[in-house]
């Protein structure tokens, strides 16, 4: 890459012309802005797929889209500082850059998603139209699902230390942006339950990283305002988070989307749609 870097938006089009007659990969970065405690930036989710996008990318020689920097939220609109969109909206936002990026030559697409669980059904309905109708390569690498073995293997594994604004989250943000981090704000706030089943709402452990029945039920933005801010907005225990786990985690998860990328690179592509969004 140029000394720039890889940021897309960083170019002139001839360069990324110059860029589509070598290779035609791109990643996008899709995040949240929404609050994750008093010593995170509501940043946080679009910030840690932005930087994992661009260590990725310095890697594999490729480039990555302007993220997204919102996501579907509803919940934490009890916090200020929250901005959601709707799940159809961010669908539609997706679909219609992989469709920019395809017309302009890019065959193979790589979403990665910071907002985990919430972000996931519009993404996969936007990627899987796009797919089908263009029959370009898309497909979605998810922060917390798709590093799971190295997470769990990185954090503590109690039960509860992984959900918002955690250990992990907290780590990752302290590798890649100490700056931002208030670190003698941050608090434990572990919920651990007896029951068979685990309710997804706030104070819940990450399903990606515990072996529990998962059973989702949406909380109103009043529930979830009323019971988590006696947790400060905090889900997990950011007190045991460390640089040092962040960069962990960091390295895991560019070494797994530079495979994903060779994986892509192997896979024939037939664009049938060039069609713009319109």
């Amino acid at each position: 890459m140029s000394e720039r870097g890889p940021w897309f938006y960083e170019r002139r089009w001839p360069e990324i012309a110059e860029y589509l007659e070598r290779d035609d990969v791109a990643l996008l970065p899709v995040g949240s802005t929404e609050q994750h405690g008093p010593h995170l930036p509501v940043a946080t989710d679009a910030a840690e797929a932005i930087a994992v996008a661009l260590g990725a990318a310095q890697k594999a020689g490729v480039l990555v889209a302007p993220p997204v920097w919102y996501g579907w939220t509803p919940h934490h609109m009890a916090y200020p500082g929250t901005i959601t969109l709707r799940p159809e909206t961010l669908t539609a936002i997706v679909e219609d850059v992989c469709q920019s990026l395809i017309h302009q030559g890019f065959r193979r697409i790589i979403v990665i998603n910071g907002h985990r669980i919430a972000n996931l059904p519009p993404i996969e309905i936007a990627i899987a139209k796009i797919r089908n109708r263009t029959g370009g390569y898309v497909a979605l690498y998810d922060l917390a699902l798709s590093a799971r073995i190295e997470m769990r293997e990185i954090v503590s594994g109690d039960l509860g230390a992984v959900g918002h604004a955690c250990e992990d989250e907290t780590s990752q943000m302290l590798h890649s942006y100490s700056h931002l981090v208030e670190i003698s704000q941050a608090r434990r706030a572990v919920h651990v339950t007896n029951s068979r089943y685990m309710f997804g709402g706030f104070n819940t452990p990450d399903p990606a990283q515990v072996d529990v029945n998962f059973v989702y039920r949406p909380s109103t933005v009043e529930e979830f305002g009323e019971h988590s801010r006696q947790y400060a907005g905090v889900a997990g225990d950011p007190t045991k988070a460390s640089a040092e786990k962040g960069q962990q985690i960091f390295d895991a998860q560019v070494a797994n989307i530079c495979q994903l990328i060779d994986l892509c690179r192997g896979h024939e592509v037939k664009i049938k749609d060039f069609t713009i969004p319109i």
